[in-house]
Order: structure tokens, then sequence, then C-alpha cells
């Protein structure tokens, strides 16, 4: 896993259209702080292919999860938003500003730092 920073989102969630249309594969606890979420996404470095992407979020303070058997079923036509600022960071189904918006989202994990890692699709 790679830490995702600040200056470094925008060009992420463009590259694969804030997984606008994707699916979330699975949302897997690591530890009561830490939890990863796998995304299948659009990759434009790729001709648009599909990949899996998988972000970890570590401190997690705050989320709401549903439950496994209705990810596939998640509405995914405004795609995910990921946001760093002052120290925190989030990441939820949607489009949002902040890390406090987050929280209107179906699903999302605020804790205090993101990594993220490219995986072959597994459609």
């Amino acid at each position: 896993m790679k830490p995702l920073l600040a200056n470094k989102t925008p060009e992420l969630l463009s590259r694969i259209d804030r997984a606008i249309d994707g699916e979330i594969r699975s949302v897997f606890m690591n530890s009561p702080t830490n939890f990863t979420i796998e995304l299948s996404v659009q990759d434009k470095n790729r001709g648009n292919d599909w990949i899996n992407v998988a972000f970890e979020i570590d401190g997690v303070s705050d989320a709401r999860l549903i439950e496994d058997s209705k990810l596939p079923f998640v509405d995914m036509s405004e795609g995910i938003t990921i946001v760093i600022e002052d120290g925190r960071c989030g990441l939820g189904i949607g489009e949002y500003s902040s890390v406090e918006a987050l929280k209107d989202a179906i699903l999302y994990l605020t804790g205090l730092s993101v990594k993220y890692e490219e995986r072959p699709f597994s459609g």
C-alpha cells in the first residue's frame, strides 16, 4: 500500500473517474481502527480497463458501514469522495466537500491516514 497524500488525491480520483459506476467489492475490518475498502473501477491510464483499487483507512474514529450482502447494490452513480484535511481523512460514497460532510454518506470511514493499492480486476 502507498500513502495517499492530499496533493495526489485529485489526480488519483480523476484517473479512476471518482469510481463513478464502479462497484464496492468488500469492506474489511483489519483491526478495530483499520479498515480496507476495495472497489472495482475503470482506469483512464489503462484505456478504461477495469482494475480494483483498495483503500486502507488507519486510525478510524467514525464509520457507517453496510452489510456485505448489500455492497453490490450500492448506487455508485456519484462515485466516491476522499478528503484529507487538518490531520484527518475520510472516504465516502457520493460527492462531499469535507470530512464532516462525509457523515451524510450511506457508507463512510473517517480516520487519520489513507493508503491505496492497485490490484488486478476481480469481476
